[in-house]
């Protein structure tokens, strides 16, 4: 006999469809629940906290950054504090400090940042959000670091590489100050390590490097100060104090050219910066001089025996004057510089004790006899037929110190000597001043 096959039994088509359906529903979301977050396309802090992490997330994760972005940073801190109390993921302690920063409580951020930052590699939410902590805290330095990892971690947000920016300009200012404030209590390796940090942050900026001028300069390293003020200026500093400062060290380091370019340029912007000028330039002639004449001309506190040797360097007049005086220094003729101190001294301009025969040529040239010499030589140079208006009609200098001092002040010699004697630079000054005056004496006129 025959047995027929068993056909299995026919399931109801309502039982299979039902199940099909559960399935399909529990997939779809365990795969919207594993899936990594879109890039929400936010330009600049805050970021979606969920950023570049995986989820599933915590619904108050969702809730907080709705309400970041709707502006209300006190119910997102809760949205997201209560999500953290479900599952402390990274996202909920992400929004939490956006939350506090937007709140205005930078500072409370702070602590979560540290720890969350040491503990693995940040995203792009958690950097930027630490930034702005650190920002808003007054750490604009420390903001700075955080806002260029961010940058980099997403190169296309145009936003996070602004606020690097600002904080690049915000972190050299406070580097800056924070360096003139150390250089002020002259804790020097301090300023030096703030100005540097400040140099490399803001290598282009003009006003970094005369800062750092000014702190080599305080501290003693002027070469390395004009260094700095250089740069400074041809990086385009054009303020006539870093200027000057400039030129002011340029002729203590006996770098006369730099001067003369920093100084004549100041004069034909500002009439005040002329003397400087005038000085710069004689610096720059009397750097050619020899050493002699160079080593008078640049005494701070000029001898009786220099300023025979700059007159006679500068006049040739005197030495072919003629000489109708037979007085002698017994002092002054075994020197090296014995033929400029006894024709300064046949000639009249330096005077000489009648009783001991000294001229004492290694004493300070004083006021008085500084005004008797250069007197006395403008006469000397000044040709018989003609008048030089300051003198009028004299023909001797004032043996009195009280008018001496009058008439060469009168005829513009010494103007600049201050104290009881005068320096090289006055007296090569006044010795200009006196070939100035002897060309344009006039002829008197005939009655």
């Amino acid at each position: 006999m025959t047995r027929r096959a068993s056909t299995p039994p026919r399931r109801r088509p309502g039982a299979r469809n039902q199940r099909f359906l559960l399935g399909l529903a529990t997939a779809l979301l365990v795969g919207a629940c594993a899936t990594a977050t879109r890039v929400g396309g936010s330009d600049s802090f805050p970021l979606d906290p969920r950023e570049e992490l995986s989820g599933p997330f915590p619904t108050g994760v969702e809730r907080g950054w709705k309400a970041l972005q709707e502006g209300d940073p006190a119910r997102a801190e809760d949205a997201f504090r209560g999500a953290a109390r479900d599952n402390p993921g990274l996202a909920a302690q992400i929004g939490t400090v956006e939350a506090q920063v937007l709140a205005g409580r930078p500072r409370d951020a702070l602590p979560t940042c540290d720890r969350l930052l040491a503990s693995g590699e940040p995203t792009s939410a958690l950097l930027s959000a630490c930034g702005e902590a650190r920002a808003r805290s007054g750490n604009a330095v420390g903001a700075l670091t955080l806002y260029r990892r961010a940058a980099a971690r997403a190169p296309g947000r145009a936003g996070l590489g602004k606020r690097a920016e600002e904080l690049r300009i915000a972190a050299s200012d406070s580097l800056v100050a924070s360096a003139r404030a150390a250089a002020g209590k002259e804790s020097w390796e301090e300023a030096r390590s703030d100005i540097t940090r400040a140099l490399e942050i803001a290598p282009e900026s003009p006003a970094v490097h005369a800062c750092a001028g000014d702190i080599d300069a305080a501290s003693g390293d002027k070469e390395k100060a004009l260094r700095r003020y250089r740069e400074a200026i041809d990086l385009g500093a054009r303020d006539p104090e870093v200027m000057a400062k400039a030129g002011d060290l340029a002729l203590e380091l006996n770098d006369p050219e730099t001067a003369v370019s920093l100084f004549d340029g100041l004069a034909k912007e500002d009439p005040r910066f002329e003397p400087r000028a005038e000085e710069a330039r004689l610096a720059f002639r009397v750097a050619n001089w020899p050493a002699p004449e160079r080593r008078a001309a640049r005494m701070p506190k000029l001898t009786r025996a220099s300023a025979a040797t700059l007159a006679w360097w500068m006049y040739p007049e005197i030495r072919e004057a003629r000489v109708a005086n037979g007085v002698i220094a017994s002092d002054a003729v075994a020197r090296r510089d014995s033929r400029a101190l006894t024709r300064a001294v046949a000639l009249g301009l330096l005077d000489v004790d009648r009783d001991t025969h000294l001229s004492n040529p290694d004493g300070s040239l004083s006021i008085p006899a500084a005004a008797r010499f250069l007197l006395r030589l403008l006469i000397v140079v000044t040709p018989a037929n003609r008048e030089v208006p300051c003198l009028g009609t004299m023909r001797r200098a004032p043996r009195a110190a009280a008018e001496a001092v009058e008439a060469a002040h009168r005829c513009d010699l010494l103007v600049s000597a201050a104290g009881p004697s005068v320096t090289g630079a006055d007296f090569t000054r006044a010795l200009d001043q006196v070939r100035s005056l002897a060309s344009a004496a006039e002829t008197p006129d005939a009655e």
